[in-house]
């Protein structure tokens, strides 16, 4: 069995790693954690630009439809950069279930 990454995730993964590098660095999360906003906008909204946030969302919704694997790789490269962004109760939480038990109209929606 072959545990590997394929090139295409291995190349997301690289992506993902640079893209948060450069805007998710040690300063940029401890200003969110030692000030009011719950979360960096900017670096927010510069992953929704990259995609990131839509990967395992079907294309038919707006999303990548790539898949859960996909989504695991994002994961970890946030998890990796302390990326100080609601990632994990938006996207692999919220929109989960949006999409498992959601209406077409939800879906849609959201």
């Amino acid at each position: 069995m072959n545990f590997e990454f394929s090139d295409d995730q291995k190349q997301l993964r690289d992506q993902a790693r640079r893209y948060l590098a450069e805007h998710s660095p040690p300063k940029a999360v401890r200003a969110v954690l030692e000030g009011k906003a719950p979360y960096d906008k900017a670096l927010w909204k510069g992953l929704a630009e990259m995609g990131f946030l839509g990967v395992a969302i079907p294309e038919e919704f707006g999303g990548a439809g790539a898949g859960h694997l996909e989504l695991c790789v994002i994961a970890e490269e946030m998890g990796r950069a302390l990326a100080p962004v609601p990632f994990s109760s938006t996207i692999y939480l919220a929109a989960e279930a949006i999409m498992l038990a959601g209406s077409a109209e939800q879906k849609a929606k959201w």
